[in-house]
């Protein structure tokens, strides 16, 4: 009966959301970031190989109604299934399948922030949702219609899925990770980590609790997601193994890419002060910063690994400290550490500190624009700070599992 129900409310709520997609007017753009998947699903519902961007270029000038030296496609450098799973936009007027990628970005914004406040008091919960709302690179992300939902939802729903056990979610998280790998790959691997160290810990202790169970049946589960969306991405391309590999490497190549002149990033920030800016001497500072921070983590590990929320939390930010191509809507997975971090025992001064953090990026990017995003960066270095000082004042999450 309970899954009865939940079909039937899946079913109304896509129902209306699919209503106020077609009928109700809005300003949403089309033209942005939105027009890669849009673009895509499009030759995904014609036949067309997703990864053949002649082909995909055709149909989506035929589309458009613009001459062609007037269009420009926009490249879709993620995985084959991140089509698969949004292929109905491409059946869509443009216009209303901007809304409703709109409306699925704002469902999988809450439903984060649903797994991220379990076991919050009712009144505080309440408010989380509209404050990760106004959160302005949460805003910025909805309104150009970008790709980041899915790996904060990711993330979120591991939190929740490890520190409940449940083999299903958790496999259901990390294939979210997927979705758009360079900021969920160490994020997945951080979570597969865990898995892996606390089964091995438990088989060492001779202890056979359910817990071991627990973590072989969420590896199992997650080779096998790894098999069948392997498989699946056939579907959108014959050969996406080598023509996925081949667009991200022409895609690395174009100027706004190479330059990466809208990047958020700190190995971006300290290339452009340093050195010329491009993308390339930032990879060369990524992987000192990540070898940095990768020691600094590694010192508290054992506090971390009692813990899949602060595990998995100081993965996400030495993500957004070391990844060199980063837009300022990646920081949405900022929410995560904002909310793991007022769940802590920690003292009123270290909360407020937090609480700083969340608005201090709103109000410098509203003021400033563009060089405002550095504002970022300072907020993830002054999290990363209070986490590396986690031994003294966090709880384990795991206390309240069910």
């Amino acid at each position: 009966m309970t899954a009865v129900r939940g079909f039937v409310l899946f079913g109304v709520i896509a129902t209306l959301m699919l209503v106020v997609a077609l009928y109700v007017p809005n300003s949403l753009p089309v033209h942005s970031d939105f027009s890669a998947i849009y673009n895509t699903d499009l030759a995904l519902v014609n036949r067309v190989p997703i990864y053949d961007l002649e082909a995909v270029e055709a149909i989506a000038v035929k589309a458009s109604g613009l001459p062609p030296e007037k269009f420009f496609l926009a490249r879709f450098p993620y995985p084959p299934w991140y089509a698969l799973s949004t292929f109905y936009l491409g059946l869509l007027p443009a216009k209303a399948a901007g809304t409703l990628w709109f409306e699925i970005n704002l469902l999988m914004l809450f439903f984060s922030i649903w797994f991220l406040t379990d076991g919050w008091e009712g009144r505080l919960r309440l408010i989380a949702f509209p404050l990760a709302l106004f959160f302005l690179p949460v805003l910025g992300a909805l309104s150009v219609g970008q790709y980041s939902f899915p790996v904060l939802l990711g993330t979120s729903l591991l939190i929740y899925s490890l520190r409940k056990e449940n083999a299903a979610l958790t496999t259901l998280g990390v294939v979210l990770l997927t979705f758009k790998p360079h900021i969920g790959a160490l994020i997945l691997l951080s979570a597969l980590l865990y898995l892996i160290v606390n089964r091995s810990r438990l088989a060492l202790s001779g202890d056979v609790s359910p817990v071991e169970g627990f973590g072989r049946r969420a590896i199992r589960s997650i080779l096998i997601a790894g098999g069948f969306l392997f498989i699946v991405g056939f579907i959108a391309d014959p050969a996406w193994p080598i023509a996925y590999p081949k667009m991200l490497l022409n895609y690395q190549g174009e100027g706004n890419v190479s330059s990466c002149s809208e990047c958020a990033s700190l190995p971006v920030w300290l290339s452009r002060w340093f050195f010329d800016g491009s993308l390339t001497k930032a990879m060369f500072i990524a992987v000192g910063l990540l070898i940095i921070f990768g020691v600094m983590f590694y010192s508290i590990r054992n506090t971390l690994l009692k813990s899949p929320a602060l595990f998995l939390t100081s993965a996400l930010l030495i993500t957004l400290l070391v990844s060199p191509y980063l837009y300022n809507y990646d920081f949405i997975l900022l929410l995560v550490p904002f909310t793991v971090l007022i769940n802590t025992k920690s003292n009123l001064t270290q909360k407020i500190v937090v609480i700083v953090c969340y608005l201090t990026p709103t109000f410098m990017i509203a003021l400033f624009g563009r060089p405002g995003n550095i504002s970022l960066i300072l907020v993830t270095i002054v999290i990363t700070v209070i986490l590396l000082r986690a031994k003294n004042s966090v709880i384990d999450f795991r206390v309240n599992a069910a």
